[in-house]
């Protein structure tokens, strides 16, 4: 069914090819007038001097006949090219256009002569057909397109809806934590856990395969990330302290780490997993197996905002 709006679409679309089908044809009609014209005055002014027309000053009043034979001549040769123009008198006396008239003046050193021409400037109504044709064939194409948009939509629509799973966001602008799905819930960290959580993430990241156990040294690699991290906060004018030592008191740094994520994704506990650094179960040997790596968070899974 066709709607009023496709039809105001069409309607535009064949204003405005009318309009430049119009502009077109009526510069190109005008061009070969001109040039036609110009041509034959050209031919008169070549031929002026053997041309028998009324000369007032010699008392000669012209042989009519041979005169109308040149016209026809020169009619006859715009004919043949199917010229808008025809030449309808040739005079030594002043003459004056009337409607689809134009008048010439070739001047001379004894007299001016005046060229009066007929032209034809109509538009062949047949022709616009042209424009309608485009103002179709753009309706057309345009149609297609809004039809495809409309199925695309459609199945876009229909597909399964995927829920974005919320990554863990580290400011350190802030020195908060927060889920990318919720930034009005945030977690303030102090500045030894948070510097080595963040290495902690770059470190497991880098060495998926490295256990780490609390009864043994920290890796020197870990060391620097926090120590670059804690510069980082240095350099964003959080703190004016010499760098901790982040070897010493790591249950506690662990504790304060897990306090503020056990806060942040109380809402979301099925994240705890993948961020939570592991507590140890039991006593004893199993105590001193146990790895508090991060083995299941990669980067895209965190965005560390002033890194």
């Amino acid at each position: 069914m066709i709607t009023l709006k496709q039809v105001s679409v069409f309607t535009l679309f064949l204003i405005l090819f009318l309009f430049i089908f119009n502009q077109s044809s009526k510069y190109t009609i005008n061009d070969n007038i001109l040039r036609d014209i110009q041509s034959v005055k050209l031919r008169v002014a070549i031929d002026r001097a053997r041309l028998s027309l009324e000369d007032p000053n010699l008392n000669y009043s012209g042989n009519e006949e041979a005169l109308n034979e040149y016209i026809f001549s020169l009619n006859d040769f715009l004919k043949q090219k199917h010229s808008r123009v025809s030449l309808s008198e040739v005079s030594s006396k002043a003459l004056y256009a009337q409607e689809n008239e134009i008048v010439e003046v070739l001047s001379g050193t004894t007299y001016e002569t005046y060229l009066r021409f007929k032209i034809n400037d109509d538009h062949k109504l047949p022709l616009y057909i042209v424009p309608f044709i485009f103002a179709v064939l753009n309706f057309a194409v345009l149609r297609s397109i809004s039809r495809r948009r409309f199925k695309a939509q459609i199945v876009k629509s229909a597909g399964p809806v995927v829920d974005e799973k919320p990554i863990l966001q580290i400011d350190l602008y802030s020195k908060s934590l927060h889920l990318s799905g919720d930034k009005e819930r945030k977690v303030q960290l102090a500045n030894k856990p948070l510097c080595f959580y963040l290495a902690l993430i770059e470190f497991c990241e880098s060495n998926p395969e490295s256990p780490l156990n609390q009864n043994k040294e920290l890796p020197e690699e870990l060391l620097e990330l926090a120590d670059k991290y804690f510069h980082r906060l240095i350099s964003l004018g959080h703190t004016i302290r010499k760098r901790p030592n982040f070897s010493n008191s790591l249950e506690k740094t662990l504790s304060e780490i897990r306090a503020a994520l056990d806060e942040l994704l109380s809402n979301a506990p099925e994240l705890k997993s993948k961020y939570y650094p592991p507590k140890a179960h039991g006593e004893g040997s199993r105590s001193k197996l146990h790895s508090y790596a991060l083995t299941s968070v990669k980067s895209e899974d965190v965005e560390i905002i002033g890194r």
